[in-house]
């Protein structure tokens, strides 16, 4: 299963887990993934705040007539 919100996610660690517990991967490659989920969680973090602030902006823009916009820097390229 290839962990793509909260719950798989959970359920990856939780396998992760067992495995590690009966010895059937190290302790560096569990450290290695745990290092992998928390950079996933992170990202879902991140995610779940930019829906805060756009929803924040969007009462702001609709009581105060404004038209605040929230940067959209994952599209842009990199510049040299």
């Amino acid at each position: 299963m290839k962990p793509v919100n909260s719950k798989s996610l959970l359920h990856f660690i939780f396998d992760q887990m067992e495995k590690l517990d009966k010895k059937e991967s190290t302790v560096q490659e569990a450290q290695a993934q745990a290092n992998m989920c928390k950079q996933a969680n992170n990202l879902m973090m991140y995610e779940i705040k930019r829906a805060d602030i756009e929803m924040r902006l969007a009462s702001h823009n609709a009581i105060y007539k404004d038209g605040l916009k929230l940067r959209e820097i994952e599209g842009k390229n990199f510049e040299e």
